[in-house]
């Protein structure tokens, strides 16, 4: 069935493409002359990458000119869409202005977004804007009181010789102190406590050397990261669109507001505070909206053999 077909090792997501755009700041209104571009893209492999399984090719995101591209496969990206996967699912409300580049069967796509939402856009979109909030608030934990010293394990009592280590270590952590020996379960513990500590100074550290300068003037600028706050209000703008109209408009009505979020309008206090506020009725809107509690994935399946094909 499968004679003369030639098996791809290497071949080019560009040339495959049925969609490109700009994202961002530049999608959501909310960009300065300073503001990078960012592009996402789609692409359908040929049908030789797509039967091969040692490819797995599900996206692409180094390799070009541009520093932040990504080009994703088409089932990949179709996932995270039915998953309501915040970055993915506003590409599907992109406007014209946007777009670089498309093709007939990112028509098609469109004319079935309706499918791809659901209420658990809720769950994603509070759950992203929680990890901004608390990025936020353990960056400026280590801003105003850095970690002063890189613990040992002389700290925790323990020697050079660990009882655990490497995957027995990790594997341990979730587990219930009772099922180990009891001979052992206090430097089993210790060993956790000092596993756990150095993870935080480790990465204290890899946030301290590799955090953008950008950012850090922000920090030195405002007490806080209010580009972290401002992408939380961001978030919470495009789920509530979606759960109430089951859409988003680009650029944001907002996008002045955010812009002022970011510039410093609030102090940190009043930020988490607003934040908190609009998490909160996000229970209400949820129980207002009339959209499916999840994606039809069903119909999204045959779509997608329907475009392959």
């Amino acid at each position: 069935m499968w004679h003369g077909i030639i098996i791809m090792k290497q071949f080019n997501p560009e040339d495959y493409r049925i969609f490109e755009c700009l994202t961002g700041s530049k999608l959501y209104g909310t960009d300065t002359p300073a503001s990078d571009e960012d592009f996402r893209g789609i692409c359908i492999p040929p049908m030789e990458v797509l039967l091969d399984p040692f490819m797995n090719f599900e996206q692409k995101n180094s390799g070009f000119e541009e520093e932040d591209r990504t080009i994703y496969d088409l089932g990949k990206f179709m996932k995270l869409c039915a998953d309501a996967n915040p970055n993915i699912l506003e590409l599907l409300f992109c406007p014209e202005k946007n777009i670089i580049y498309k093709t007939s069967v990112w028509d098609k796509i469109i004319e079935n977004k309706s499918l791809f939402l659901s209420k658990k856009i809720k769950h994603t979109f509070l759950g992203y804007s929680w990890a901004q909030i608390n990025k936020t608030k353990l960056h400026r934990q280590w801003f105003l009181d850095p970690p002063k010293r890189k613990p040992t394990r002389e700290d925790f009592g323990l020697t050079d010789s660990p009882i655990l280590s490497g995957d027995n270590l990790k594997n341990s952590l979730n587990m219930p102190s009772k099922i180990f020996n009891e001979k052992y379960r206090d430097e089993i513990f210790r060993e956790k406590e000092y596993y756990l500590e150095k993870k935080k100074w480790d990465n204290y550290i890899s946030w301290f050397k590799n955090r953008n300068p950008k950012r850090r003037k922000l920090e030195e600028h405002f007490g806080y990261d209010t580009k972290y706050i401002m992408h939380v209000f961001r978030l919470l703008e495009e789920g509530k669109q979606l759960l109430i109209d089951g859409r988003i408009i680009f650029p944001l009505h907002n996008a002045d507001e955010l812009l002022e979020i970011r510039n410093g309008k609030y102090s940190y206090e009043e930020a988490i505070s607003k934040a908190l506020v609009l998490e909160n009725n996000f229970e209400s809107i949820y129980n207002e909206s009339t959209l499916p509690h999840s994606s039809n994935k069903k119909e999204l399946l045959k779509l997608y053999l329907d475009i392959v094909k």
